[in-house]
């Protein structure tokens, strides 16, 4: 978003601007920040705490205003009632299957082959229990899984659930959407001024090439059809005559400057199509010629990359489709805009299309976030289409979804015409059409059962690959052949890649060990070709002074020295004191008068938390304790540190801590365990200095040191001993209810 002095925020004007409802306004980042607590834990908790006056809730890069806190709120709880969390990970884990109470699946954030991922539907909560060892609720699933920030995951359940999340307060809708920045308002203008365009006069040969591909006057107005006008300088024009800058158009790729300076409109006498991202924000535009006798002139124009238009990040109609794609677990991609309008007049609306581009890692988490289970190419039969087919496989084999591909087979009987159109030419009734030529001729003409007759005659991609090396020969198979092999190093599962080498090895009639050997060297050649990552080069610092030596020579001071790398024994210490430090944190989120507990081991402890997130999460839980009075339960501590870097390990750290005897002793035993590492790297410390005294000397000490450490030791032992045979002094009505988690 454009700064608050930037012209094209202060005056976007009535061109942008006239039907918008009033913006929120930006927070007043001058505000001075929460003073810091005696401790300093305000600055590092990463919860905002309550809200200063004025001040919002901070969600992410969004922020809402106090006045809709509670609508948020209560929006959020409805959302975690009636959304079943077994439910919102099935359909984007397929192998999640039920096992006694608890869902059970290989974890869909780190590869294996044991089952370590467990969801419990009586708390609401996920757990890994392998390599990721993170956890929580529903919304932190969606928004790990499907990369989305907050406000997106509540859309998105939202919309699952009957929930109006933004209906309440439609200017935080608009704020959370970025209806307010000043360049999605000019392309949303834009759209409006080129409809109104296709509809008089001058848009007759572009409204007649839509009738003439059979599309419908509801498909028109629903993806936001419009005609810019021929004359160079008609937005420009208009813009001007309102008395606004021509910045945004400029930002947007709406207008341009030549030579001499003078601004035009950069789409001239085009069909104009709205490029739309899955938020449906208007980005920028496809612009079909409409007359194809000129061949100088290229068939489409997009918008170039600007600030809001990347190519690389859009799958079109994405916006439309997403919500049958979520229900029915498919997507579709064809090539064509209108191929994708025709999908969707003839009720298919999971048909999508990507803008003649290779897929990239952008593309595959926008089809991830779907919840896609299958995906069906649906390309052209000619060079132009297989080549499509290899870059979309190219950014989908990385996802964990079937893939298969379709050879469209347009050879059905009788005459007709081809796509060209010519300005002023006649419309063409689709019913009088026998040439199909590509899917939106064959949706208009045969309707969608002869274009799902052609779906359902879908291959597998690999088969699909493998078919497409039967006619080559020489040179160009082998080409084709290492192809296949970069593709398959996509693959993020090595089984699946290994299965693809030996189905490989047998179709070519090779051995599996010469095509992996092949897979190998390629994989090599690909990395040593990759450009080695360059850290940014640091400001040569300024040189120190230089002094007089004894002769008068100048003497630098010699250089600070690189710090010393930790021994085996420092890293497992370490590893000793993260453990402690997590039951302690653990046992004080089931029982909260532990905190008060916490606080002196933060403030005054000889062995403090050498992981800065959990210290960050301890100190957080007693500044939020401070603040409200007490901890919340799970849902309000999930809520509260959703935003820490340490938030997914507050259901595992619950878990673990359930299941202790007790949280007292677990609490305990912790405490003893950094009182015991305290003392023993004091020991080190004067261990250290051994070797500086005599012999003699050296020997009293070390002796003095052992005896008090077997003392320590043993009294560890009472103390242990003790709490063993003493009842518990917990306090139940301050304990969290939190049932003890599955086996594992």
């Amino acid at each position: 978003m454009q700064a608050a002095h930037d012209p094209v925020t202060q005056r976007a004007g009535a061109f942008v601007s006239a039907t918008d409802s009033p913006v929120i306004p930006a927070p007043n980042t001058t505000d001075p920040p929460d003073p810091p607590d005696a401790m300093g834990f305000t600055r590092a908790m990463g919860l905002s705490g309550k809200p200063r006056p004025g001040a919002g809730l901070s969600f992410r890069a969004h922020t809402v205003p106090p006045e809709f806190q509670q609508d948020f709120q209560h929006a959020k709880e409805q959302i975690k009632l009636r959304v079943p969390i077994e439910e919102v990970v099935r359909e984007r884990v397929p192998g999640l299957k039920k096992r006694g109470r608890l869902w059970t699946a290989c974890c869909p954030f780190h590869e294996e082959k044991s089952p370590s991922f467990k969801v419990d539907p009586s708390r609401g909560t996920w757990r890994c229990y392998g390599a990721c060892a993170v956890g929580g609720d529903v919304i932190s699933f969606l928004q790990k899984h499907d990369h989305l920030d907050f406000i997106e995951t509540l859309e998105t359940l939202g919309a699952r659930c009957g929930v109006a999340l933004l209906e309440r307060s439609g200017a935080v809708a608009r704020k959370a959407r970025g209806a307010d920045d000043p360049l999605y308002a000019v392309l949303e203008r834009a759209t409006g001024f080129y409809q109104r365009m296709l509809h008089r006069p001058e848009g007759a040969a572009a409204l007649a090439y839509l009738r003439g591909r059979g599309l419908s006057g509801a498909t028109i107005e629903a993806f936001g059809l419009g005609f810019s006008p021929p004359g160079g300088e008609v937005l420009v024009s208009k813009v001007l005559s309102q008395g606004e800058p021509l910045e945004p158009l400029f930002a947007t790729g709406l207008a341009r400057r030549n030579d001499a300076g003078r601004a035009y409109d950069f789409f001239r006498g085009r069909l104009m199509i709205p490029i739309r991202d899955d938020r449906g924000r208007t980005v920028g535009f496809g612009a079909r010629r409409l007359d194809d006798s000129d061949p100088q002139s290229p068939k489409y124009v997009n918008t170039g990359e600007t600030e809001v238009f990347h190519k690389g990040r859009l799958i079109y109609a994405l916006d439309h489709a997403q919500a049958e794609i979520r229900r029915s677990g498919r997507m579709v991609l064809v090539e064509g805009y209108t191929d994708v309008m025709a999908a969707h007049q003839c009720g298919l609306r999971h048909v999508v299309a990507v803008l003649g581009t290779a897929l990239t890692d952008e593309h595959a988490a926008l089809v991830r976030r779907t919840g896609a289970k299958r995906v069906t190419l649906c390309f052209d039969g000619d060079s132009a289409g297989e080549q499509a087919t290899w870059r979309a496989l190219s950014g989908l084999v990385v996802l964990d979804v079937e893939i298969d591909v379709v050879r469209l087979d347009f050879a059905l009987p009788g005459g007709g015409v081809s796509d060209s159109l010519s300005v002023g030419a006649p419309s063409t009734s689709p019913a009088a059409l026998g040439t199909v030529k590509d899917p939106c001729d064959l949706l208009i003409q045969r309707g969608a059962g002869a274009f799902e007759e052609q779906l359902a005659r879908s291959t597998g991609w690999f088969d699909f690959l493998l078919s497409a090396l039967d006619p080559l020969e020489g040179q160009a198979r082998w080409q084709a052949v290492d192809r296949i092999l970069e593709l398959l190093g996509r693959m993020p599962k090595p089984i699946q890649r290994d299965a693809c080498l030996t189905r490989l090895a047998a179709h070519l009639g090779l051995s599996a060990s010469a095509v992996r050997e092949q897979f190998q060297t390629l994989a090599s050649r690909q990395r040593r070709a990759a450009p080695l990552p360059t850290a940014p080069t640091p400001a040569r610092p300024s040189a120190p002074a230089a002094v007089s030596g004894a002769e008068g020579e100048s003497v630098r001071p010699a250089p600070a020295p690189r710090p010393r790398p930790k021994s085996v024994a420092e890293v497992r210490a370490e590893r000793v004191l993260v453990d402690a430090w997590r039951c302690l944190i653990g046992a004080v989120l089931i029982e909260q008068s532990l905190v008060s507990d916490l606080e002196p081991l933060l403030r005054d402890g000889d062995a403090p938390c050498p992981d800065p997130d959990l210290a960050s999460l301890a100190g957080g839980l007693v500044e939020l304790a401070r603040r409200e009075g007490r901890l919340p339960g799970i849902d309000g501590l999930l809520d509260a540190f959703r935003a820490h870097p340490a938030a997914d390990w507050i259901v595992p750290l619950i878990e673990d801590a359930s299941a202790a005897e007790s949280a007292r002793s677990s609490f305990d035993g912790a405490c003893r365990k950094l009182e015991q590492m305290a003392f023993e790297r004091r020991l080190a410390q004067q261990r250290a200095l051994l070797p500086e005294i005599t012999p003699l000397e050296a020997d009293r000490r070390e002796a003095e040191l052992d005896s008090l450490l077997r003392d320590l030791r043993e009294r560890g032992l009472r103390q242990a001993a003790q709490a063993q045979h003493s009842p518990s002094p917990e306090a139940p009505s301050a304990r969290h209810t939190v049932p003890t988690p599955g086996t594992h």
